[in-house]
């Protein structure tokens, strides 16, 4: 009975979200710059912060919910222009700390990332210095499992 009520809230937002702009990375920078002002808020009680990281929260949420969806996609292209590497980066970084985590739960597998096409990489734990070469680029490591 609840499978049938979520099924169709996810129809109606998937329904009202059909012709908005969504989350880009611009997105996810503004609303890190809100919740950044929001923790300072908390930890200096100034209120100035908390308007600060609310008109950036709304902000997110405009752009979010714009219909105007060529506006917005030239906003991000800007922002990525200047920022793609750093998104990059930490997109990367992300990826790592993930499969460190996953390799730490799995008890067979270790689990890598290729630095240069962020392919993940699976190898069999126990085996000591291994030479691997990722399938997809052809780099060739050598990774202590």
């Amino acid at each position: 009975m609840l499978k049938k009520y979520f099924n169709m809230f996810r129809e109606d937002m998937g329904y009202a979200m059909e012709k908005r702009c969504g989350l880009d990375e611009l997105n996810n920078f503004i609303m890190l710059i809100g919740f950044i002002f929001v923790l300072i808020a908390l930890f200096s009680h100034k209120w100035i912060f908390v308007l600060l990281g609310f008109v950036f929260v709304l902000l997110c949420y405009l752009r979010v919910f714009s219909k105007n969806i060529e506006a917005r996609r030239k906003e991000n292209d800007f922002y990525m222009r200047y920022m793609g590497k750093a998104v990059e980066f930490s997109n990367y970084l992300k990826l790592v700390v993930k499969m460190y985590i996953r390799s730490l739960k799995d008890k067979e597998y270790m689990y890598f990332v290729c630095s240069t096409c962020k392919q993940v990489i699976r190898l069999p734990k126990g085996k000591n210095k291994v030479s691997v070469r990722c399938p997809k680029c052809s780099s060739t490591y050598v990774k202590r499992t």
